[in-house]
């Protein structure tokens, strides 16, 4: 826990554990959401939900202090953030079979083909998706980009272990910064989301 921001924990480069336990009730629904901008998507819904844990990961320290802000506000005891790269955070240090939603809204789209391989949603992100989500967790995407939407749409289409579902609304109070952004702009927002089939 950083003392300066407590809510948020630091995971270094050499760090190759995270206890999630030590944060998360046994048998309480898990959702992270991924790049957490300033917060206001998980401070509302932690509010609205205490019977469901929130973590939202994030790598740029300016966002993280007024996401820890918000958090110290509402006292919140089902919200932590951490700092850490996101693919590294779900590829290598989150256990099977805990999480209940992933959250995953205006990604950065690394928009130059060369860039591709930066993107935190890969082919082999519904491997990784299959080995953390709970019988019937779901994968809940927004963006502005299209060309990274389809790509998105694509993987998890073709994957027979989910299904499409509607994607799950978000009243305006927890609409994230780009998407209030994009919205005033008249611009296009595409979302899907996806559950992992019980059999899975």
């Amino acid at each position: 826990m950083n003392e300066l921001l407590p809510y948020v924990t630091e995971l270094k480069a050499e760090d190759n554990v995270f206890d999630l336990d030590a944060f998360v009730p046994a048998g309480m629904p898990l959702e992270i959401e991924i790049g957490c901008g300033n917060g206001r998507f998980l401070a509302a819904n932690a509010f609205k939900r205490p019977d469901t844990f929130f973590i939202g990961v994030e790598r740029m320290m300016d966002r993280l202090r007024r996401c820890s802000r918000k958090a110290v506000r509402g006292a919140f005891p089902n919200l932590r953030f951490v700092r850490v790269e996101a693919g590294r955070f779900v590829r290598d240090l989150l256990p099977d079979r805990r999480v209940s939603v992933m959250h995953l809204f205006f990604p950065d789209p690394w928009p130059k083909r060369r860039h591709h391989k930066n993107r935190f949603f890969q082919r082999e992100m519904t491997d990784t998706l299959t080995r953390l989500f709970i019988p019937g967790g779901i994968m809940n995407i927004s963006t502005d980009h299209e060309e990274y939407f389809k790509e998105m749409y694509k993987y998890l289409s073709e994957d027979d272990r989910f299904e499409e579902i509607p994607p799950i609304p978000r009243p305006e109070d927890e609409q994230t910064d780009f998407e209030r952004l994009f919205l005033s702009k008249s611009a296009p927002i595409h979302s899907c989301a996806f559950r992992l089939k019980a059999e899975a």
